[in-house]
């Protein structure tokens, strides 16, 4: 019996066989790893992919059962299980095998190196675990402060009451979105991104948010170029749910009777969305002059804001922008999303205010 070895795949062909020479050669030329079999079963020919994917000598005449005997695929229903195809831990590789009818051959079996997929698999089910355990804290607190409504309502308010289960409502909000912007980004191919018009996807935005801010008593006012579409390619959900933590930590942060101004304009060909509110500024401020990491907001923040800025300055370079905070007037803060577009829309460029707490001009 003829060992077929990764210096040599398949028995020596004689220059005649021209037909062993052609196989041997598609076989070396793909990126999978193909074993060959006769129709009596045995093995007839093997790539060299084949044999290093492997990690051993393969024989010729060598049968299915030979081959996977002693694995965790052997036994009785194994053809059945290769036909279907199946996963198998080869030394440090995972090799997806699939076993396919070759017509006058007999059949094949082709093996492919996963084990990148399956690393990435590994860290998803990792994430998802560490998101559960990381859930757990917020979520509990809630049913904490339910049980306390039901029982004690004097303890319930002196623990926050509804002000804190909502900031701990959002804080998992926040770790879910987090989770699922990574788990994303590193499978992002361009044919994700697509057009679509800042200025409406604003102004559709801003009424669901008025719903806070109207809860707070805090003021949410509008400003936006009049009938000039602001176009942006990238990932609109992803775009939109920046923008609504920007506005959402602004209205959380804002005094009653405050208000807070949202505004987008067109600077040296960037869509510029401006978040304006009053409510005393982000620790350190005043005396850096402009903050553009969130990091350590987000490592010191027990309510979920600073994760909010981490993750909408991410989504921010992601689309080639940025994101900063400066202050306004030394009152508050002044939050800039910056954001390239494609060609500004011709015409008049005339900005509208638009009263978001009922109030129309």
């Amino acid at each position: 019996m003829e060992t077929i070895s990764l210096n040599s795949p398949l028995p020596v062909a004689t220059d005649g066989d021209a037909a062993a020479l052609r196989l041997q050669a598609l076989l070396d030329s793909q990126p999978w790893g193909i074993v060959t079999f006769a129709s009596d079963g045995g093995v007839v020919g093997a790539s060299a992919r084949a044999v290093a994917l492997f990690e051993k000598p393969i024989v010729a005449g060598t049968t299915l059962e030979q081959l996977f005997g002693n694995s965790a695929i052997g036994g009785a229903e194994m053809s059945v299980t290769l036909e279907q195809g199946c996963e198998l831990a080869i030394g440090d590789r995972w090799l997806w095998l699939k076993l396919s009818p070759a017509g006058d051959l007999g059949f094949s079996l082709a093996m492919v190196d996963i084990t990148p997929l399956r690393m990435k698999h590994d860290e998803r089910v990792a994430g998802l675990r560490y998101l559960s355990h990381d859930l757990r804290s917020p979520q509990n607190s809630i049913v904490a402060l339910t049980q306390l409504y039901e029982s004690d309502r004097d303890a319930f308010d002196a623990c926050g009451g509804v002000r804190q289960m909502g900031e701990l409502a959002r804080y998992a909000l926040m770790l879910g979105e987090n989770f699922m912007f990574s788990s994303m980004v590193g499978a992002l191919q361009q044919r994700d991104f697509a057009r679509f018009d800042m200025r409406a996807t604003v102004r559709d935005l801003v009424p669901q948010l008025e719903i806070a801010a109207v809860y707070r008593n805090v003021a949410l006012r509008l400003w936006l170029p009049d009938d000039a579409p602001v176009w942006i390619v990238g990932l609109r959900p992803f775009i939109a749910r920046a923008f609504q933590n920007l506005v959402d930590n602004a209205i959380q942060a804002s005094r009653p009777s405050t208000s807070i101004a949202v505004s987008l304009k067109v600077v040296d060909g960037y869509a510029e969305l401006q978040i304006k509110d009053w409510a005393g500024g982000l620790p350190g401020l005043h005396q850096r002059g402009r903050i553009d990491s969130f990091d350590e907001m987000a490592k010191k923040s027990s309510k979920g804001f600073g994760i909010g800025l981490t993750l909408t300055a991410r989504v921010a370079r992601l689309h080639g922008g940025t994101l900063y905070a400066e202050s306004n007037q030394g009152l508050g803060t002044t939050f800039v999303m910056r954001l390239p577009c494609l060609a500004y829309a011709s015409g008049r460029q005339r900005v509208d205010e638009t009263l978001m707490d009922g109030e129309r001009q």
